[in-house]
């Protein structure tokens, strides 16, 4: 198999060498006109192609972003779309690694990340573990900007939905019809995914002095939804149920329906995330929606914006409000 043509072989079809070669290709220095003719001629002769990575890398910058999600789902889909379409517009290539809600393979990807030389990373963080090495990568020059979640006294760049009003108003939403007893599902204290959701469930409670019925679960463990789930529902009566993300959303519903439990009639219930079934159910459902697709855009313009930059400013924060979506089920 014949060898690709190197830099090197161009500077000896040239006459030049290949100091000339990396000169002309890079722009880092003048380069005579004549010389330049030489170059692109054997360039041409050769079919050349410079191998961006490897010019990347003399330049500390491979002009790429990297996207860390939790999970791979449909719930990130339309904000995976929006990053690569931005990163595209510039000119930047896009990868995308998820952390299956586990810190240690996080912090395993912002590793192999910086080893690619990336320009910028967008991270969904899973928890608080890695909060010391993303401020150290961000002190060293790497920026970040931290999306749909947000490690509350990391000072960086974040781009996040209000994940504690949108929980205070579905409770609130709940109670105004006559709903006492409300459960959310799910909370996993060692999850940054529910806290804040959490947060604004109790707060709206403690308002009513309602009890308040939080189904703890592991996250990222389908099966462990369904049980704790079937076990809570089992063993509580309640009236209202707000759920956490979609994945939990979809548990409940086929539990609700095995148990032959009426919506809204015997318990009205709050999904979150406004998917094209929501509406079509039997009893279109009542969702808490937030525009990952906008909320992708937005941070990766920050992003961007921060890299060409390349000069630290105050972090910024940009808080998205999410919408209520009021169906049939509540």
């Amino acid at each position: 198999m014949k060898n690709r043509p190197s830099s090197e072989d161009v500077a000896l079809r040239a006459g030049v060498s290949r100091a000339t070669v990396s000169a002309y290709l890079n722009r880092s220095r003048y380069v005579s006109p004549e010389l330049q003719r030489r170059i692109e001629q054997a360039i041409k002769e050769l079919n050349y192609i410079p191998d961006p990575l490897a010019r990347a890398l003399k330049m500390n910058d491979a002009k790429t972003i990297g996207l860390i999600i939790p999970i791979v789902s449909n719930f990130y889909n339309p904000m995976i779309r929006a990053v690569n379409e931005c990163a595209h517009q510039k000119s930047f290539s896009f990868l995308l690694a998820s952390s299956e809600e586990d810190s240690n393979r996080e912090k395993e990807i912002l590793r192999v990340f910086l080893a690619k030389r990336i320009s910028g990373i967008l991270v969904v963080p899973c928890s608080y573990q890695n909060r010391s090495f993303l401020q150290q990568v961000y002190q060293n020059g790497i920026p970040i900007v931290q999306v749909n979640r947000k490690i509350a006294d990391l000072d960086i760049d974040s781009v996040v939905s209000n994940n504690f009003q949108a929980a205070y108003n579905a409770t609130r939403h709940l109670t105004d019809r006559g709903r006492k007893k409300i459960a959310l599902f799910g909370y996993d204290p060692g999850s940054l995914a529910n806290y804040e959701k959490k947060t604004g469930y109790d707060t709206a409670l403690k308002e009513y002095k309602f009890p308040n019925l939080t189904i703890q679960i592991q996250e990222h463990n389908f099966q462990n939804f369904r049980e704790n789930f079937n076990t809570f529902i089992n063993t509580n009566n309640i009236d209202g149920l707000i759920c956490t993300t979609q994945t939990k959303t979809n548990v409940a519903l086929s539990i609700l329906n095995e148990k032959k439990i009426r919506i809204p009639e015997e318990v009205a219930v709050v999904g979150f995330d406004d998917t094209p079934w929501s509406s079509l159910l039997q009893t279109p459902l009542t969702v808490i929606s937030e525009n990952t697709h906008q909320m992708g855009i937005m941070a990766a313009q920050m992003l961007l914006d921060r890299i060409e930059a390349k000069e630290k400013r105050l972090p910024e924060h940009i808080l998205l409000e999410d919408k209520l979506v009021i169906r049939d089920s509540s």
